[in-house]
């Protein structure tokens, strides 16, 4: 009983304390989240791999075809270092990496049986932030 009593007679000082204490939480919570964002500024600048653009598109069976493939980052960026394999359509494995300009080439024959029509699968993988894979294909007829 005399400890109900004594908060009785203390309310409002427990009232006038409260927003001294909520303005200390809120600014303590405002530090830490700096401290984050802080170690986090270095991810900012860091890039992955966004898209594989092909071309050609489409290839006639039998043609001999110089096939680009040219790698996108995350910033629009052309992408260097994504490592690409061309497979399918009695094509490869063929494996190559884009250069400074996020380009890589190949030179290809497909082979598919009369009257068919097939795929060639490009894939890309790239290790940035983490590791990203795009697959893209060509359309053989």
């Amino acid at each position: 009983m005399k400890l109900h009593r004594k908060f009785q007679k203390d309310r409002a000082a427990a009232v006038e304390g409260l927003p001294l204490q909520l303005i200390i939480m809120v600014a303590v919570a405002a530090i830490v989240i700096v401290i984050i964002l802080g170690w986090l500024a270095p991810w900012q600048d860091k890039v992955d791999l966004n898209i594989l653009a092909v071309e050609p598109l489409t290839i006639e069976d039998g043609n001999t075809t110089t096939i680009t493939i040219t790698a996108w980052d995350t910033k629009d960026n052309h992408l260097e270092g994504v490592v690409i394999e061309v497979t399918g359509c009695n094509v490869g494995p063929l494996v190559g990496t884009t250069d400074t300009n996020g380009i890589v080439s190949f030179i290809i024959t497909p082979d598919i049986p009369n009257g068919q029509t097939g795929q060639i699968s490009i894939t890309g993988t790239y290790t940035g932030i983490i590791q990203v894979e795009k697959t893209a294909f060509i359309v053989v007829s």
